[in-house]
């Protein structure tokens, strides 16, 4: 069963890390295409966290997240919504904030 919701795309700042692998987004950004509708801020998982090209993720401690990720813009390409958590399921990209 695929999700209605893959392959969208949403983005913005960090706002909270609240566990080793999932934070709270400030929605600023999402695209045209999208099939799913978001809220304004969004609770994420992440699937995966890439920083770099070669996809490393980094340990997931709280801390270790709150330093990658805190004050970021990041992009989130949603895998699913969570039904138990109401959570998005995402693959996390750092970038550079927009202009």
């Amino acid at each position: 069963m695929t999700d209605e919701l893959e392959g969208d795309g949403i983005g913005g700042a960090v706002l909270e890390i609240l566990t080793g692998s999932a934070f709270r987004l400030l929605v600023s950004h999402t695209r045209k295409d999208n099939k799913g509708d978001y809220g304004k801020t969004e609770k994420i998982i992440m699937g995966l966290i890439k920083e770099s090209e070669d996809g490393q993720r980094p340990e997931q401690t709280k801390e270790d997240l709150e330093r990658a990720l805190k004050g970021k813009f990041v992009t989130c390409k949603v895998q699913h919504r969570d039904k138990k958590t109401d959570a998005l399921v995402c693959n996390v990209f750092v970038q550079r904030p927009p202009e």
